[in-house]
């Protein structure tokens, strides 16, 4: 397999041309001017040509060319456009910083934006979203706080789960199919308050980027997306504080300079209130004694010109705390992960990046009533490293390859009990299941001609399950973008990927009881293979991208729960689960347009989604519960001012389905005195809830700027979500009529909901 892998890294650097000139290297890195934050994706180009790169997550680039004279056009969204004139006679470092757009010329700063969404339409990468936090962080959603879940979920492609939740169901995927990362480690549970709300804080983020498909190879683990989010830096001149107060949250962070220029920090922490607004409600009854806090820490050293350090981490937690004369329990449910990554530059043309990393998941579910206790536990350690390398051939050419390793540890249904209901429920120590998760990738971008550009590479996934068995997967992607000019493209991407763990859940809802497990020696991992075919149309008068994409998924070796499954403290639940097939197709919509004063996107969905497995619905194939078959989102922020501005979410989506009761079996009890009605059901998931659509609407008023003492800025956001209170179908219910018949009638979740939010900077 290593010889395998070697020769396929070595084909890839074989296959470039040849130049006879001599050519240099021009590298460096692209940073804030202010803050010294290093930026993601911007592009360093040869002016008037197409030979140009694009930043790394760290902020570095490598632009190898012939020796020459030449105009370099550096940009970035949202930042002033800089033009270096470069004799290159040999290997030079510019590192540029860059000036944001806020108070600069309106056409200086549509010529940064102009060139990427030239790239975009250019670059091989398809089924992708790239979004800084800036321009999404006044998206109204309930409570008036962003949240970059739901942000996504208006994304094409992408459904929603129930009303509020935060699960995200991709291209036909289920919502254990989605990997996502923050800076680089995985995080499990994502949302606060059961789904409402997510455990991202704005504040302490820098940009998101979710991947559909066209994966790159150096992700994989889960089926259907990557969501990679990016935390700051932590600025390396000035001290400032960012922070808000909500109406069920408030959120505060610090960050500055430990040494200037050298090394820098960033904190911060969010805590909601919403037992303490019961308590207001209901004269100081805690009534709901329930609290969610998170917390981000960040520190970034710049060791050397060549050499930096990361230290990254995330704490969560959601408290449940029931106390009464008669009863108490409740839970705690949190994430925990830390990472330290070291970048290193070998010369100008390779960057390597070292990460080790540190995930743990865990819950606590308790109860105490007369004389008895119950708790049940749960817990995921992740324990690994990645080292990634990046080598920038020329300006046609540049490899990524690397090696993970990630070794779990699940030790799920951890029970202690005592009193009497120790007869009827035992403790247990919970068995300790341990498997051992390694890859090698090598990824090859590569510009065949100036209308062709290519990206290939391979991903081969190993796992060892704690019982000795070794699962081989080798997941091939590839992609190709042909542009028929600067404005219009055709892209094409082929994609394999393979899910060493699945969800055990029984609710449509984030419980403390659902449960992580991972593949055995009898459950096969589950694989997906993708296809899609796009276009790509830039409008350069108004700066707007269209994306226009089909595709198809085949997934095999999907796991259900038999009918009646005990999912809940079951050591045994191998004997629960079902194996099948499915697969989805559709087509996708994405019009997007970025400029100074107005920002937003359109998107809209048609698509398929089935499922099969012999021992369900009689082994006939039917539709997955989230297969809605029209999904719309119009989204758009408009600055009138640079006081005022104003956001708009407009959102409709088919029904989701479920399995509606069609009669009801009348069957004698044992003692022949009475009977129990059963319920006859109809083929699963072939009823579906009312179409929904929504309004949420926000109002963005700035304070001036206090320049005197601590150059306080402020902002009041007011809005609502579900503006014009159509409550969204949320479940049915059986509801009988007068002449003895009976009806579904759907019922929904929430109407109208106002906000008000103050935010602040210094």
């Amino acid at each position: 397999m290593k010889k395998n892998l070697l020769s396929l890294i070595i084909s890839i650097f074989l296959f470039t041309p040849a130049y006879s000139q001599k050519q240099y290297t021009l590298s460096g890195t692209v940073s804030d001017s202010v803050s010294r934050e290093t930026t993601i994706g911007s592009l360093v180009y040869v002016k008037g040509t197409t030979n140009g790169v694009a930043t790394n997550v760290y902020g570095f680039y490598s632009l190898t060319l012939p020796e020459g004279k030449y105009e370099i056009v550096i940009s970035y969204l949202g930042y002033v456009t800089q033009i270096h004139h470069i004799d290159l006679k040999n290997n030079i470092t510019l590192n540029s910083k860059l000036k944001s757009s806020e108070n600069t010329l309106k056409e200086v700063v549509v010529s940064a934006e102009s060139s990427r969404e030239k790239e975009q339409v250019r670059s091989a990468q398809m089924s992708s979203i790239y979004m800084p936090i800036e321009k999404i962080k006044n998206i109204p959603t309930i409570g008036g706080e962003t949240d970059i879940m739901k942000v996504m979920q208006l994304m094409p492609g992408v459904k929603r789960g129930g009303e509020g939740q935060n699960a995200m169901y991709v291209r036909g995927g289920s919502g254990d199919d989605n990997l996502i990362l923050l800076d680089e480690a995985i995080v499990y549970n994502v949302s606060h308050l059961f789904g409402f709300f997510s455990v991202f804080n704005n504040d302490a983020l820098k940009e998101v980027t979710l991947y559909k498909g066209g994966f790159p190879a150096q992700y994989g683990g889960r089926l259907s997306s990557v969501m990679d989010i990016r935390m700051k830096d932590g600025d390396m001149q000035n001290y400032h504080v960012d922070g808000g107060i909500g109406l069920l949250s408030s959120h505060l962070t610090l960050q500055g300079p430990i040494i200037k220029d050298k090394m820098s920090f960033i904190i911060s922490g969010r805590r909601s209130y919403i037992d303490q607004v019961f308590k207001l409600a209901y004269n100081g009854k805690n009534v709901l004694p329930y609290h969610f806090y998170d917390a981000n820490c960040k520190l970034n050293y710049k060791l050397s010109d060549k050499n930096r350090l990361f230290i990254s981490g995330y704490y969560g937690d959601d408290i449940l705390e029931l106390g009464s004369s008669n009863f108490g329990g409740g839970f705690s449910l949190g994430n925990g992960i830390g990472t330290a990554r070291w970048n290193h530059l070998f010369n100008e043309k390779l960057f390597s990046n070292f990460s080790l990393i540190y995930t743990r998941f865990r819950y606590i579910v308790s109860a105490e009533a007369a004389g008895n206790s119950f708790s049940a536990k749960s817990k995921i350690v992740d324990v690994g490293f990645k080292y990634d390398f990046s080598y920038f051939k020329n300006s046609k050419n540049a490899v990524k390859y690397g090696m993970a390793f990630t070794n779990h540890s699940f030790r799920p249904n951890i029970v202690n009990t005592a009193g009497e209901i120790s007869a009827l429920v035992k403790s247990a120590e919970g068995k300790l299941i341990m498997t051992q998760e390694l890859a090698f990738y090598s990824n090859h971008e590569f510009d065949a001609t100036d209308r062709l550009k290519l990206n290939y590479g391979m991903r081969q996934s190993i796992l060892l399950t704690d019982k000795g068995k070794i699962y081989f997967n080798p997941e091939p992607r590839f992609s190709a973008a042909y542009s028929f000019n600067e404005k219009q493209s055709l892209k094409f991407s082929y994609s394999t990927m393979v899910q060493y763990i699945h969800l055990v859940s029984s609710s449509s809802i984030a419980l403390p009881t659902d449960l992580w497990y991972p593949v055995s020696n009898d459950i096969k991992p589950q694989t997906s293979t993708q296809v899609a075919l796009g276009y790509n149309y830039l409008i350069d008068k108004i700066k707007t991208t269209l994306t226009a994409e089909t595709y198809y998924k085949k997934l095999d070796n999907l796991i259900e729960y038999r009918e009646g499954a005990n999912l809940i403290l079951n050591d045994n639940y191998e004997k629960e689960l079902v194996v099948g097939k499915g697969d989805s197709y559709g087509f996708e919509f994405f019009a997007q347009k970025m400029i100074e004063r107005f920002s937003g996107w359109v998107g809209y969905t048609i698509s398929w989604a089935t499922r099969h497995f012999d021992d369900l619905n009689q082994g006939k194939t039917y539709y997955a519960k989230y297969d809605r078959r029209h999904d719309i989102s119009v989204v758009g922020s408009f600055d009138f001012t640079k006081r005022v501005s104003t956001s708009v979410v407009w959102v409709f989506s088919t029904g989701q389905r479920f399995t509606p009761i069609t009669g009801t079996f009348v069957m004698p009890n044992s003692s022949l005195t009475s009977v129990d009605l059963l319920p006859i059901y109809a083929e699963r998931n072939s009823g579906q809830l009312p179409s929904a659509h929504r309004l949420d609407i926000s109002i963005i008023i700035k304070s001036r700027p206090n320049r005197k003492y601590l150059k306080w800025t402020g902002e009041w956001s007011f809005g609502a979500y579900n503006f014009y209170n159509r409550a969204q179908p949320y479940r049915v219910q059986i509801v009988g009529n007068e002449d003895g018949s009976a009806k579904y009638v759907a019922k929904g979740l929430f109407g109208f909901i106002p906000f008000v939010a103050y935010n602040f900077k210094f």
